[in-house]
């Protein structure tokens, strides 16, 4: 049975949701420092309210995720197989609405908003895994996802289209909009990437050649080389001196 209608899904495939977490790097909100968020962070109302899928699937895995299952830290979890062999993983559930090898329908009910696992407060993660072996897929970088709104709307650009049923113009502009974010969001990884992997700057140099017994290779973010400058100066005496 289909609990919930998924026309109103189309244009916005987070209809009813508020995103509190984008896909991409990050802040981690327990750990500290900078992390690849993996999916998506959706809250709705009420706390516990219901959560429908986003899309058909088979249900892989519905339970509390155990460190090393691939769903360590996620706590309650449904996570469905697409037919392209992708994985759609629902985290943080209060409590699930299917078993495993259950076919579900988009838009059919799956559990409940919850804050299981490491969490901060009720949200549901959504993270979409390009395959569903091993460890359902899993892995701790950014290669093994892919970004769950674009994923989403390409579905339901190839559904309609195969049903004979063209985007209207709102769903065109919604795909539209979320295509430029997408690329300006793309833009926004590779430069942290690279700014997380930058060579030594030329004003680190002195500090890199103070440290270098301490130091594995050439590399860091830019808060590491400055970091670096600053120790360096401590540790030296060397003061800063102030501009007139």
């Amino acid at each position: 049975m289909i609990e919930k209608g998924c026309e109103a899904m189309n244009a916005n495939p987070f209809e009813g949701y508020r995103i509190t977490s984008s896909f991409g790097y990050r802040i981690h909100p327990i750990h500290g420092g900078q992390t690849f968020h993996r999916g998506v962070d959706l809250v709705t109302e009420p706390w516990n309210g219901p959560v429908y899928a986003f899309l058909d699937g088979t249900v892989r895995f519905a339970a509390e995720g155990q460190t090393g299952s691939g769903f360590g830290g996620y706590g309650l979890t449904v996570a469905l197989e697409d037919h392209r062999g992708y994985l759609h993983c629902y985290g943080h559930l209060s409590r699930t609405a299917v078993s495993v090898g259950q076919r579900v329908r988009k838009g059919q009910l799956i559990g409940y908003q919850g804050s299981t696992g490491q969490s901060t407060g009720p949200h549901v993660h959504y993270e979409i895994r390009k395959t569903s072996s091993p460890s359902y897929g899993y892995t701790p970088g950014e290669k093994g996802v892919v970004e769950p709104g674009a994923y989403l709307l390409k579905e339901h650009g190839t559904t309609a289209q195969e049903e004979g049923q063209p985007m209207t113009s709102e769903e065109k502009r919604m795909f539209t909009l979320m295509q430029k974010q997408l690329e300006l969001q793309g833009s926004w990884i590779q430069e942290q990437k690279r700014l997380s992997n930058m060579s030594c700057p030329e004003w680190a140099q002195e500090a890199l050649t103070y440290y270098r017994p301490y130091i594995q290779n050439n590399t860091g973010s830019y808060d590491f080389w400055r970091m670096l400058v600053i120790m360096h100066r401590k540790e030296t005496g060397r003061l800063v001196q102030e501009s007139d």
